[in-house]
């Protein structure tokens, strides 16, 4: 068995799981969201991995964005208000395991985790958006769409699921939106996108993380989507540490089941 038969194996393993059984209750959910929302509402937006072709069965299940006017709640707090009092409503109507994310509220429903953002559109004709960071204390500009176009366009979403999993089992923290753009513009950028050629392109990810000198851990990756945004800071000197000794250790395995499985 060759290493691109066998990656694509352990991504049969942990396939998303599907929600057809979970309709009723997710239509359910996107009705109190409506309610919620009331006047503010524009849309209720698939904005995660799902979207994207990258979703494995290790990470959340759902993600949904809110998508609300720009001046919504613009006189009570604004997005703060709006994200504080999102979490609030989902406890208040009986959601379970409401847990506050960095930006989104996450619920238990059924057998599935689902993260829900609120975000503010911005004005004009454009999908951007504003969200608010909880642990940075303040907002940020988005666009959900141009993610969603870039990742699922990459012809990457196996060698992005494949790291996912690695990053899982490895039990670190890993942004997928910084580890997206960091393959696709960075590590894997002109390499063959062939499906024969997984395990080459996942070892080559796996070595370059590794590195001690060069390492595309340190260049700066910005979000297309906002040239504010600097994804490769959201990991501190620490944590990419942890990811370095983590490749380290993988890339010194003999078998690839002792890198994935």
């Amino acid at each position: 068995m060759t290493s691109s038969m066998y990656l694509l194996q352990i991504l049969q393993k942990y396939q998303a799981r599907t929600i057809v059984n979970n309709s009723n209750s997710i239509i359910h959910l996107k009705n109190a969201l409506t309610s919620w929302a009331g006047s503010c509402l524009l849309s209720i937006l698939d904005s995660g991995s799902r979207a994207k072709g990258t979703a494995i069965s290790l990470a959340s299940d759902v993600d949904y964005m809110v998508s609300l006017t720009n001046g919504c709640n613009q006189n009570t707090g604004g997005l703060e208000f709006t994200f504080n009092q999102l979490y609030q409503y989902l406890i208040d109507n009986g959601y379970q395991n409401v847990r506050k994310q960095n930006v989104s509220s996450r619920i238990t429903l059924n057998n599935l985790e689902i993260d829900i953002t609120p975000a503010t559109k911005h004005p004009g004709n454009t999908n951007d958006h504003s969200i608010w960071l909880s642990k940075e204390n303040t907002w940020q500009k988005t666009n959900i769409q141009k993610h969603i176009s870039d990742i699922s366009q990459s012809g990457r979403t196996n060698e992005i699921k494949l790291l996912k999993i690695w990053r899982n089992l490895n039990n670190f923290d890993f942004p997928s939106i910084y580890l997206e753009y960091l393959l696709i513009n960075n590590i894997l950028l002109n390499r063959s996108t062939d499906v024969a050629n997984l395990g080459n392109n996942v070892w080559h990810v796996l070595k370059e993380l590794a590195k001690d000198y060069g390492n595309p851990l340190y260049v700066t990756i910005i979000d297309p989507a906002n040239s504010n945004n600097i994804l490769s800071d959201l990991l501190n000197q620490t944590e990419k540490g942890k990811i370095i000794n983590a490749a380290k250790i993988t890339t010194s395995q003999p078998n690839w089941n002792q890198v994935v499985w």
